[in-house]
């Protein structure tokens, strides 16, 4: 049987019909797929010695930057900070709350007001008498377990999740902080 013109556009127009429908749906799969920081920065690992006491490492996790604080455990007798009311967490607690006895803990590193990225002060300042984080975009002031004690930030710095297994703090699996608060 012989092809005819008409059998020939019907062909064409199904298969251009079919290029079209793969261009439609590949950018909506390629954006519903896992970027790949998500998938490879899924859990990060940090040697609890390479944090100096007082001290802060900064790396990334998800494409955040987050910041590995270790704390002298005399931090809450040395010191006192007025947090603000409404500093609470997801959890519905201050962050101190979850963080304060852990030796060194992790928490994502972008200023709850429009994303700065505050800078840590462990020797205080003028008008802080104790260590904090500051974002000077600002003004935002956090303690250094991230709870708010200055400034328009609306919320405390997000803590991920996050466990300590032997000398490493392992950001990304659940343990003394079960999910991202």
């Amino acid at each position: 049987m012989e092809a005819s013109r008409r059998d020939f556009i019907h062909v064409a127009l199904g298969g251009m019909g079919a290029v079209g429908a793969l261009g439609v749906l590949y950018p909506i799969l390629k954006t519903l797929a896992p970027s790949a920081a998500s998938v490879t920065e899924a859990k990060v690992e940090i040697a609890i010695d390479s944090v100096p006491e007082l001290g802060m490492r900064v790396t990334s996790w998800k494409g955040k930057p987050l910041f590995i604080l270790k704390l002298p455990s005399d931090i809450t007798q040395k010191y006192t900070y007025k947090v603000k009311k409404e500093s609470k967490n997801s959890a519905g607690k201050l962050n101190q709350e979850i963080l304060r006895d852990k030796p060194v803990f992790a928490l994502i590193g972008v200023c709850t007001h429009l994303g700065c990225i505050p800078l840590w002060k462990p020797k205080g300042s003028s008008d802080v008498k104790a260590p904090y984080l500051h974002c000077p975009c600002h003004g935002g002031l956090y303690t250094p377990w991230g709870d708010n004690i200055g400034g328009p930030p609306p919320r405390p710095l997000f803590v991920p999740p996050q466990k300590i297994e032997g000398n490493k703090l392992v950001v990304g699996e659940p343990g003394f902080v079960k999910e991202l608060v």
